[in-house]
């Protein structure tokens, strides 16, 4: 991570010796990287999983070796991961590097005393920042969040070229099947969504997008993919990938829909986003057919379910790919380093163009990559308007 490496000086300026830093994202290699940087700039960092299917014990382990508090394993029920979360929060922590805001609605809702002392929180996810705008939209955001997801070095890169890529990978090795002529319904055409039907474009695949969105899906029409209903596109999908950070959105009807052989697999934040319970429920019986699919027997029908409806890329594999995280990485650190600095209001607020700037002229120079320069009659003609 050469990026978030050189960021080591500025981050060392004293502005996080002492604090407590709660880091809850995927815990897994990339992430320890996270960890021990803001650990170098002076923090005492105390972790957790985002997810607990995709929580490594051998991360964990190496961290806890390293002296970091973590409290996390691999496949906690969720009462023992929603335990592990508030003991982060019991741990005495004021600044949070949260993804899907997943400790931070739990410390409203069942902390709230340990709630009202947290400094600042930078949120990872479109879904974490949804739910961020939510708690403020009803008064109840009492301290700074950095929106770290709305960051261009982050959404630009992590979300299509990270996750679209990667849960693509993710698919095509739990399956070992071939992406080149098949059918992919994808569910969402935001930023992931995008990444996705360009990974399966550029793979041979046939792409189906369904939206709620009138924007995304004149988009996703004018980038040349088929646009149709929910119902319409699952019929002849051989591959269905959700990545609307929503939930309920393959429900029971969609089953019914579905073809001998679809594979489902989720993209998005929540393991909701296909209703895997209810699958089971209807089932005649289930399976595991290899090593993350299980297979669903409905009415002579098969359904291969991957990683139980977890996100995918990292549930399945290994996440996004590194050299993507050092930049979304980059981010948070410097949001949790800004927000130790004190001075931000309390609210959702952007992450600072400047920084972005930073974040991308450092990972230019580690690609031996020059920029050019506008020249004087250049910026006389930007900055007047008589020009």
């Amino acid at each position: 991570m050469p990026v978030l490496r050189a960021l080591g000086p500025r981050l060392g300026d004293g502005a996080l010796a002492g604090r407590k830093v709660a880091v809850v994202v995927h815990l897994e290699a990339k992430t320890a990287c996270l960890v021990l940087a803001l650990r170098e700039a002076g923090a005492e960092v105390v972790a957790a999983g985002s997810n607990p299917l995709s929580t490594q014990d051998a991360v964990c382990a190496a961290l806890a070796d390293e002296g970091v508090e973590v409290h996390a394993r691999h496949g906690a029920p969720p009462d023992e991961f929603t335990a592990d979360l508030l003991a982060v929060a019991e741990a005495g922590a004021e600044l949070v590097i949260d993804d899907g805001a997943e400790l931070t609605r739990r410390l409203a809702e069942h902390r709230p005393e340990l709630y009202a002392r947290l400094q600042g929180v930078s949120e990872e996810t479109t879904t974490g920042v949804a739910r961020l705008r939510a708690l403020e939209a009803e008064g109840r955001l009492p301290f700074p969040a950095v929106a770290a997801n709305d960051a261009r070095c982050k959404h630009l890169f992590d979300n299509p070229y990270g996750t679209g890529e990667s849960a693509l990978t993710a698919i095509l090795a739990l399956t070992n099947v071939l992406a080149a002529g098949r059918t992919f319904c994808i569910v969402g055409y935001g930023f992931v969504g995008t990444g996705l039907a360009r990974a399966v474009d550029g793979l041979g695949g046939r792409v189906t997008v369904v939206e709620i969105d009138p924007v995304r899906a004149l988009t996703a029409h004018l980038d040349g993919f088929r646009v149709a209903p929910l119902a319409e596109a699952l019929p002849d999908a051989d591959v269905v990938v959700t990545a609307t950070g929503l939930t309920q959105v393959v429900t029971g009807d969609a089953f019914a829909l579905l073809k001998d052989g679809a594979i489902l697999a989720n993209a998005g934040h929540h393991d909701r986003e296909i209703d895997v319970p209810a699958l089971a429920a209807a089932a005649d019986e289930a399976h595991e057919a290899r090593p993350g699919v299980r297979t669903y027997r409905l009415g002579g029908r098969s359904l291969h379910v991957l990683v139980e409806g977890a996100l995918v890329n990292i549930a399945g594999l290994d996440g996004n790919p590194i050299e993507v995280m050092d930049l979304s990485f980059s981010v948070q650190a410097l949001s949790i380093h800004r927000l130790a600095a004190g001075g931000v209001p309390p609210g959702v607020g952007a992450f600072p163009a400047e920084l972005d700037d930073l974040i991308a002229r450092t990972k230019l120079r580690t690609l031996g990559v020059e920029l050019d320069s506008a020249t004087p009659v250049q910026e006389a003609f930007r900055s007047s308007w008589t020009a």
